[in-house]
């Protein structure tokens, strides 16, 4: 990314534009619209996950914590470009840049680092499913914990004096300082790139790899995988790779102008991957009510639908608390007898709290399960018949 200097401020502060007028403009709808569909697709997924409770598995609340990321950028960052977009350049100063800067770098390390975790809690789920203690809500609270500890730990440096928050993108933004070349920018950018992105890429890799390997053999052996593992798999999936689309141009030119030839990026061509990266924010909202049965169920409900798929009244009788011990990840676990219209009956053992409700009302998406039919360990995946 082609950073600005304090001579180059200095310069546009004397009416010498550092891309066109027309750039500056392009930059400005680009930016507003990317504001307003970042703003209002995640303050709608926010909406319809914060007014059902069903909502909240530990799956879900790791998702919303990208969600509040991404609302946060189209709050606190979208505005200020735009601003500076339409007044030729950072009219902000030099404290704000460097909280923008610092604020931005955050949010960003804090999604990939979301995704991450998420990309390996579909390994444990899809390759280790009876391995490992499933995922609760505190122990998903105490992962977004870390997740903002380690995203902390990446991006405080450049305020500490490793590194350095200045202008980019024709100076209409802040970002890291990629440009200069002294051994406390290049080894911080080292840093960076190690840890907030080459890591998350590896673990990311390796655990959709074994996902991948893990379903060829589920398909080779059952001949079938289930329908609730392979849609939430290939949610993350597809995030995972709006995420890269967005972000990949930015940390290439970013690299260029730091290991290689300057002078291929203009001030006007560091505009494009910065805008692309920001754009980030709209992708997901999209790819969870696409992909996501219970959000899109919260989008008819919000629009006064009816779920004609999802109809058939179901009976549910407490059984108490599970004997099966050999796959009991908690001691929360209970028995419920679930007799649905239309479906045969099954008995279910529930690992999580609230979640009477849940099976009652046909929707067992994300929820801890196991289905015993006929009195035998049918799978972990026959759930899918309650979706």
């Amino acid at each position: 990314m082609y950073n600005v200097t304090e001579n180059d401020v200095e310069n546009d502060e004397v009416g010498k534009l550092m891309m066109s007028a027309g750039g500056y403009i392009a930059a400005a709808i680009a930016l507003c619209l990317i504001g307003f569909f970042g703003f209002s697709l995640n303050l709608c997924v926010i909406i319809f996950m914060w007014r059902d409770e069903r909502i909240w598995t530990p799956l879900n609340i790791l998702l919303f914590n990208l969600v509040i990321s991404d609302f946060s950028v189209s709050i606190f960052g979208n505005p200020w470009t735009f601003v500076s977009s339409l007044s030729y350049g950072w009219v902000f100063g030099k404290i704000v840049c460097k909280a923008y800067g610092f604020f931005m770098s955050l949010l960003g390390i804090s999604s990939i680092t979301t995704l991450t975790v998420l990309a390996f809690e579909r390994y444990i789920i899809v390759s280790r499913p009876f391995r490992h203690r499933n995922l609760t809500r505190r122990g998903s609270i105490y992962l977004i914990l870390g997740i903002w500890i380690y995203s902390l730990l990446l991006t405080i440096p450049p305020l500490l004096g490793w590194g350095k928050y200045i202008n980019e993108a024709a100076n209409i933004s802040c970002s890291v300082n990629w440009e200069e070349q002294s051994p406390n920018a290049k080894s911080y950018i080292i840093f960076l790139f190690a840890f907030g992105l080459i890591l998350p890429l590896s673990v990311i890799v390796f655990s959709y790899a074994h996902i991948i390997n893990t379903i060829k053999r589920k398909t080779m052996k059952i001949g079938q995988v289930s329908k609730a593992e392979g849609r939430i798999t290939y949610m993350v999936f597809f995030m995972i790779v709006a995420f890269l689309v967005a972000w990949t141009p930015y940390a290439i030119t970013a690299l260029l102008v730091q290991f290689g030839d300057r002078s291929l990026v203009s001030p006007a061509a560091g505009v494009i991957p910065a805008v692309l990266a920001k754009s980030s924010i709209c992708y997901n909202p999209i790819i969870y009510v696409v992909l996501k049965s219970q959000l899109r169920q919260g989008v008819r409900n919000f629009l006064g639908l009816v779920n004609v798929n999802n109809t058939s009244a179901c009976e549910v009788h407490d059984l108490g608390p599970s004997n099966f011990s050999e796959t009991a990840p908690t001691a929360l676990n209970r028995i419920f007898i679930s007799q649905c219209e239309g479906q045969p009956n099954a008995k279910i053992e529930c690992y999580e709290n609230n979640l009477l409700e849940a099976v009652s009302q046909n929707n067992l998406e994300g929820i801890d399960v196991k289905i015993y039919q006929h009195d035998r360990l049918d799978a972990r995946n026959k759930a899918t018949h309650f979706l």
